[in-house]
């Protein structure tokens, strides 16, 4: 099949749409990805580049089904495998001493397909194994929200293919999942399963979100242009706990842009704190 030809003024048409409607920016690094899903699904709906795009700005649905399928997101079980040691290591030992109330909560903000807020779910589950503390007597809740309805569909089920545990380590894969299909599947235990609650959630608009102790936001700013991220770390602060901890990608900074959450340095790496 010949590479679907946009002109400029199309595909820029294209790239505001998806930005007004979930702030992610297309530059000429990632503008590959754009063209990419334009094309597939114009061939999809058997239609033209011009008809589709008129589409999108008429028929809320397909711009609501084209949204989600722009932004969803490559993730994985366990990515930044020593995001989860600090968080088993220092800031879950810190958040026991201080929190009188055993209410804990954890947001995985932009959880994609959810590999990650199960990551976090059986990373607090093994804390408190290990260090003998009863889970049932602890309000711990975690959250995982993202903008795209298909993947949050897929957390929901918790139905993953063999390819996306293989980086699960092999004592959690038997512990916290269950094959099917002689292997080719895998699902999350209800035990897991449980512990972590999917929603719609759109970060540059108005976050109905609080009372977070814990933020994981990674990978997420560098789709953002620097407006975007300013807005969506300001609703990230304003649903942080004082002194609440927020995790974000190895290759991103809040430094000379937002200085509400302050780096702080730990074992295993740098987090940020609310301050």
């Amino acid at each position: 099949m010949p590479a679907l030809e946009i002109s400029e003024g199309i595909l820029t048409q294209f790239a505001e749409i998806v930005y007004k409607n979930s702030g992610i920016i297309f530059r000429d690094s990632n503008v590959a990805v754009l063209i990419s899903r334009i094309s597939s699904k114009i061939k999809e709906k058997n239609t033209e580049v011009g008809i589709y795009l008129e589409q999108l700005k008429t028929d809320k649905n397909e711009l609501l089904s084209f949204i989600d399928f722009v932004t969803t997101n490559f993730t994985s079980f366990f990515r930044n495998q020593r995001h989860f040691e600090l968080l088993e290591e220092s800031i879950l030992p810190e958040l026991i001493k201080r929190k009188y109330n055993r209410q804990i909560r954890i947001w995985s903000a932009g959880c994609s397909t959810g590999e990650e807020s199960y990551s976090i779910a059986i990373t607090v589950k093994e804390f408190f194994e290990r260090n003998h503390i009863d889970l049932s007597a602890w309000d711990v809740k975690i959250m995982g929200s993202d903008i795209s309805l298909e993947s949050l569909f897929i957390a929901k089920e918790a139905k993953y293919p063999e390819r996306s545990v293989q980086k699960i380590p092999p004592d959690f894969l038997k512990k916290y999942f269950t094959p099917l299909d002689e292997g080719k599947f895998y699902f999350v235990n209800d035990t897991i399963k449980k512990m972590v609650k999917f929603d719609f959630h759109n970060l540059i608009y108005g976050s109905y979100i609080e009372g977070v102790d814990i933020s994981f936001c990674r990978n997420v700013l560098i789709y953002f242009d620097e407006d975007i991220q300013k807005k969506v770390l300001t609703q990230i602060y304003n649903a942080t706990n004082e002194n609440g901890f927020l995790f974000i990608g190895h290759s991103e900074s809040l430094v000379g842009l937002f200085d509400k959450f302050k780096p702080t340095s730990f074992e295993k790496g740098i987090i940020y704190v609310k301050q």
